[in-house]
């Protein structure tokens, strides 16, 4: 028999130091013994885990005067899991230490005496239970559910990017009139978060440079982003002005793409001949930008700071962009076998291909 059902308030041990919750219904069985279940709510839990925090809950039940130290405990997850949930029989040694004991439906219901119906309607969808855990989660923290809170710069920064941008459309008519390479570079140089809208990873982690120098010569875009290991891609353009690929039975790339190929090829050179001298220096640079000095044109993105280790490797991506596409499942296998066939890899993009994966236009 069930003596009572209620939403338990308990002190945790995790990292917030909040108080956590959980469900504790109270049975009386056969021989006047006393079974505590405890349901863990999910997401609606403020702290640590039923499974992270059973001896706790039951000391504070003892403490509260609910239960005595010889009740049984019973963990219970909810119908996530089939058949009512998930249940363990919870046993505690002379320290307090818990063990547990996997058990079905079916021998929960027979030990408490009660119908399987007990389980079989997740605690959230019951509304005074759900109306307890709201008001007591607002006890706990008034703003527990708000997000959280980005700092003012990456927000004015943010702001500060979005007006300075391209006009909606703006490249796409540009890609669309088959314009040459210097209208695009310009176009792109006057907006470089499309680049790092583009390819950062994380979202607005990036640097973006433009005429970055390397080796005799320079890469028309770079883009510096990720976590713990630096991404750094290079970026060769070429003009919206030709096809990607010959028309001729030779299914091969166009002389242009070719050229940017080549180009890209030959800076992929000297990293590979240099790769520490290579590392320091765009470390080196990322450095000079974070501390507010400009460099190649340099853009960085709403998150600031890029949270790299400068004494890893880095991870060196490159990319050509040009030309158009006649026939996009031709062009991606030859693209695809090109890119797997070339170490290190480039990637060929043409302008079309390029602009319908981008969210600027």
């Amino acid at each position: 028999m069930k003596i009572s059902d209620f939403i338990f308030r308990f002190p945790t041990c995790g990292i917030t130091r909040d108080d956590a919750i959980c469900r504790v219904r109270l049975f009386v069985a056969s021989g006047d013994t006393v079974y505590a279940v405890l349901t863990d709510l999910g997401e609606k839990n403020t702290g640590s885990s039923v499974t992270n925090s059973v001896e706790n809950i039951r000391l504070e039940l003892i403490k509260k005067g609910f239960i005595s130290e010889h009740a049984k405990i019973i963990e219970h997850y909810d119908k996530e899991y089939p058949e009512g949930g998930s249940f363990d029989f919870v046993t505690f040694d002379e320290n307090n230490s818990p063990s547990w004991e996997s058990s079905r439906l079916s021998s929960i219901c027979e030990a408490l005496s009660v119908d399987p119906k007990e389980f079989l309607t997740h605690s959230l969808e019951i509304p005074k239970l759900y109306e307890d855990i709201e008001r007591i989660r607002h006890d706990i923290d008034p703003y527990i559910d708000e997000p959280w809170s980005e700092s003012y710069d990456v927000i004015n920064r943010r702001e500060d990017i979005q007006a300075d941008m391209l006009p909606e459309g703006k490249l796409s008519e540009a890609i669309n009139r088959n314009s040459g390479e210097s209208e695009l570079q310009a176009l792109i140089k006057s907006d470089l978060s499309i680049i790092g809208d583009f390819y950062s990873h994380p979202a607005e982690e990036y640097i973006c440079f433009s005429e970055f120098p390397l080796s005799d010569g320079f890469v028309d875009f770079v883009m510096f982003s990720g976590r713990s290991r630096m991404d750094v891609t290079l970026i060769e353009i070429k003009g919206a002005n030709y096809n990607l690929i010959n028309g001729n039975s030779y299914e091969d790339f166009s002389a242009k793409t070719n050229q940017a190929v080549q180009q890209i090829r030959r800076r992929l050179g000297y990293i590979t001949r240099n790769p520490e001298k290579f590392r320091r220096f765009v470390h080196e640079v990322r450095d000079t930008v974070e501390a507010g000095r400009a460099k190649y044109n340099s853009f960085i993105g709403p998150q600031g700071a890029l949270q790299v280790d400068p004494n890893k490797d880095i991870n060196l991506h490159t990319i050509v962009i040009g030309g158009r596409s006649k026939d996009d499942l031709k062009e991606s296998r030859l693209r695809h076998d090109y890119e797997r066939g070339n170490s290190p890899s480039i990637r060929v993009e043409s302008w079309d291909s390029w602009i319908k994966k981008s969210r600027r236009k």
